[in-house]
Order: structure tokens, then C-alpha cells, then sequence
């Protein structure tokens, strides 16, 4: 867990709110989109019932109206025989002992589609197109099909069948809606399931919707509160397993943000402690050794002058003393100038600057056996990026000179590419545990931390590692335009 000034801040909102995209949220445009599919899923539904329905009443229909004629057409023969023919009211009786459907009409008629009785008192012509009913009375067979009725201007079922031994049939006239009407009470019940079905999935459509959106709505909320400085409580992990990994990913990387703040800040804090340290290191050499060695110069000039005349010789002795003075007074201040900016950096290359470091080194410990290789072809680069090698190895050379005591050989290695510049400091010494930059700030060593902030500052890689020989290698890598 985190400290408070370190992490920013996610309060768990007690609201679900939604997420805008593009002007409308997640929920209305999966509902919407799920809307389409189901409404034409209901209309198609609707439209095939509604026509097996009516395919299925007609076939049923079709089969017992002509059952029905067939009947009547039988049970006529015996009026027709006796070769009268038989009135109205004999009709009405025939069809009232048939039990036809309520609102058929029974029609006698000859071969050329003139009735000849009928159950339908007055009546002169039948409620059909002629030129359908003679196409029906030609097959001379028992047949029943879906018609226009030119009287009540709607579809009527025609049955006709000849009377056998007669040049006469039966036609039986029932009106289609008389059939079809209790299939819409069925068809209507089936559309209202049906649009009752859309809405329970819409309905638990958008439960789910809100299942999957809710953490992610709170996710989003929380993501507009998280301000450095501010205290970080993770947001519950809920919801499916895609949102939940989604959670838990911004959860550590809030906190991997969160340490890195911390880190940055430990950092400057320290780098700043660091900075006036060295500020007064400058002072007190500056105070102890320059400043000393001119005040010395200036007594040694005055007794110098006081000298000249009383005693030549010795005065030739003082300025002895003074030219050596001079000497090592110009070298500390050459000395201070260089760790502050290498002249030779900027006058001579990164390649000749890093070698000057190695035979310094040598020089300051003869019993060190520096070795320094130039792989590539050596160019000159970006200031910046050769002062950030600069510093990094001599940062590492630095290290070795104060912390490993029992180093005998170091090997410094430049490498120039074409796309990246590579410098490698290796040391036969004590061997430097592997660490990150965090562990570096914390323990106090600001110049590894340094060097790590130099090569992340150029989009580069910094590596501390250990070889198979038990070498301590620190390997920088920039990328170079």
C-alpha cells in the first residue's frame, strides 16, 4: 500500500452513470442495434405464421368443402332422377341435412354456369367472374379453390362437383373471411408473444449491458479523479472477465504511476540535497585549497618585493615558491573546470574524451589496468547525447574508483552503429548487486539513479549486470539520428 502523498486518488462513486461515445451512450447504441435484428425477426416471423396459417386453413378448407360437394352432389342424384327439378326449399332441406359451414350458399347450376337452383331465394347469377366459374364447371371433376366474389368484393372459397348421370354439378359458395377470422385471434396472440419476447430481451439485453458498463462507467470516473498527490483506493474488480482484467490493469498501472511519482520525487528531493552538497564541496575546496594557495601567493609575492634588494638570492627562492604555487593552483582550478565541463568534449569528441577519463584513471591508481577500445567508426554526435555518454561512464568510473577496492582491470568499449551508440564499462571487482532505479534512489546513490534518468532521458537503456566471469558490466545503449 502506498503512501498518502504518493498515489492519486479513485473514490468508489455510488453511482452508475453511463459512458458517452459519440454522443450516445454504450447501452442505447447495443439496444438500438439489437432493436433492428429482433424487429425484423418479429415482422418476418409475422408475415411467414401469417401465411402457413392461411395456406394451412385453405388446405383444410379446400379438403372438407370439397368432401362437402361431393356429398351434396351424391345425395342430388336421386331428385334429378326422377327428372324433375328439385325447388329452393328441397335445396335448403338437402343443405340444412349436410350441415354446411354458416354463410355457404349451395348453387345447382348446368354446364354453362347458369344455376338452376340455388338455397338463396331470387337469386338469378352467381357472385362470381364467369369466366372463373367456367373454368372451374369445364374440369368436370370434384375441385375447390380461393375466388373473387363480384358481389361482396372478397375472396370466397368455390367447391364444385358434377351431379353424376347430369350435365349438372353443386357449387358451394363460403366466404374466406368466415374461415380465416378465428386464425387472427390466433395470429394476434402470436404478435403480441412475440412483441412481448422483444421486450423481456431488450429488457435483460440491457441488464446485461449494464452488468458489463457499470464497472466500466465507475472505472471512468475514477480515472477523472486521479490527480498526483491525492490518496488511491483500487476500484473493485467487477463484472465479466474482460472488464475485470481491464480493472485490474488500471489499477496497477495507477500504482506503478503512483511509484514512479514517488520515485521522481525522492529523486529531485535528493538530487537537490545532492546539488548543495556539491556546492559545498566547491566552496571548501575552493575556500581550503585555491583560495589558500593565493593567499600564499600574495605573502610569498610581498615578501618577494621586500626581498629584492636585501637578499637577491633568496628572493630567487621565493619566486621559486611562487611559480610552484601558480602551478598547482592553475591545475586545481583546471581540474575543478573539467569535472564541471569537459573542455575536451566539446573541442576533441566523445571518442578521445572517454579515453583521457581511462588514463586519468591509471594514473590515480597504478596498480589499475585500464583498457579502452573504439568499435565503428567514430563520429561526432549531438552535444547532448555525447554528454550523456560522457557522464554515464564516468559516473562508472567513478564507482570503481570509490567503491570496488580490489579491481585490477577495467575494460571501457565504445561502439558506434549506424542507429545506436553502445558504451560498456566492465570491472573484474567486487561484483555490484543487480537493482532497480527505485532501490538506487532510496539507498542514497543518486549517481546510478543518474545514470538510469540519462539513458531513459535520450529513449535509451541502461543495464547493470553480471557476467559469467563474475564482471560487473554496466551497458548503456542511445539510439542516434
Amino acid at each position: 500500500m502506498m503512501n498518502e502523498n504518493e498515489s492519486p486518488s479513485i473514490q468508489h462513486p455510488g453511482s452508475t452513470g453511463s459512458i458517452d461515445l459519440s454522443g450516445s451512450t454504450i447501452r442505447s447504441q447495443l439496444l438500438w442495434a439489437s432493436l433492428f435484428p429482433l424487429a425484423f425477426f418479429v415482422l418476418l416471423t409475422t408475415l411467414v405464421t401469417y401465411s402457413t396459417l392461411n395456406q394451412l386453413m385453405l388446405n383444410l378448407v379446400i379438403q372438407r368443402n370439397t368432401a362437402q360437394v361431393q356429398i351434396a352432389a351424391g345425395s342430388l342424384v336421386q331428385n334429378f332422377a326422377s327428372g324433375r327439378t328439385p325447388t329452393a326449399s328441397e335445396l335448403n332441406s338437402q343443405l340444412q341435412l349436410l350441415d354446411p359451414v354458416s354463410g355457404s350458399q349451395l348453387y345447382v347450376v348446368d354446364d354453362q354456369g347458369k344455376p338452376v337452383a340455388s338455397s338463396v331465394t331470387g337469386l338469378t347469377g352467381l357472385p362470381l367472374n364467369i369466366f372463373e366459374l367456367q373454368q372451374i364447371i369445364s374440369s368436370q371433376e370434384p375441385v375447390s379453390q380461393l375466388a373473387e366474389s363480384t358481389a361482396a368484393r372478397d375472396k370466397v372459397v368455390v367447391s364444385f362437383a358434377p351431379i353424376p348421370g347430369e350435365k349438372k354439378g353443386v357449387i358451394i359458395i363460403e366466404p374466406w373471411a368466415a374461415n380465416i377470422s378465428p386464425a387472427y385471434y390466433y395470429q394476434l396472440i402470436l404478435v403480441g408473444l412475440l412483441v412481448l419476447g422483444t421486450a423481456l430481451s431488450l429488457g435483460m439485453l440491457s441488464l446485461s449491458i449494464g452488468r458489463v458498463i457499470r464497472p466500466i462507467a465507475i472505472l471512468a470516473e475514477n480515472a477523472t479523479k486521479a490527480v498526483p498527490g491525492s490518496i488511491f483506493h483500487p476500484v473493485p474488480e467487477r463484472g465479466p472477465k474482460e472488464v475485470r482484467k481491464l480493472i485490474n490493469a488500471f489499477n496497477q498501472m495507477v500504482i506503478h504511476l503512483a511509484e514512479q511519482q514517488s520515485v521522481l520525487r525522492q529523486y529531485a528531493h535528493k538530487a537537490l540535497l545532492s546539488q548543495e552538497e556539491e556546492r559545498q564541496r566547491l566552496s571548501l575546496e575552493l575556500h581550503d585549497g585555491t583560495l589558500q594557495d593565493l593567499v600564499g601567493l600574495a605573502q610569498r609575492v610581498e615578501l618577494c618585493g621586500n626581498e629584492l634588494d636585501r637578499d637577491p638570492q633568496l628572493a630567487r627562492v621565493r619566486l621559486d615558491e611562487i611559480q610552484k604555487l601558480l602551478v598547482r593552483t592553475i591545475g586545481d582550478v583546471r581540474r575543478i573546470s573539467n569535472a564541471l565541463r569537459p573542455p575536451v568534449l566539446e573541442d576533441f569528441g566523445l571518442a578521445v574524451a572517454l579515453d583521457i577519463l581511462c588514463k586519468d584513471l591509471e594514473a590515480e591508481k597504478p596498480n589499475l589496468q585500464c583498457e579502452y577500445a573504439v568499435l565503428g567508426t567514430a563520429q561526432r554526435l549531438q552535444p547532448d547525447i555525447e554528454l550523456a555518454v560522457y557522464r554515464v561512464v564516468q559516473e562508472a568510473l567513478a564507482n570503481i574508483r570509490k567503491h570496488v577496492k580490489n579491481v585490477t582491470i577495467v575494460q571501457v568499449e565504445l561502439m558506434f552503429g549506424e542507429t545506436e551508440i553502445q558504451a560498456t564499462v566492465k570491472n573484474n571487482g567486487a561484483v555490484f548487486a543487480n537493482q532497480d532505479v527505485r532501490s538506487f534512489v532510496r539507498s542514497g546513490h543518486l549517481g546510478l539513479a543518474g545514470m538510469y534518468e540519462r539513458a531513459r532521458l535520450f529513449g535509451g537503456t541502461l543495464n547493470l549486470t553480471t557476467d559469467p566471469h563474475q564482471n560487473t558490466v554496466v551497458s548503456l545503449r542511445l539510439p542516434i539520428s
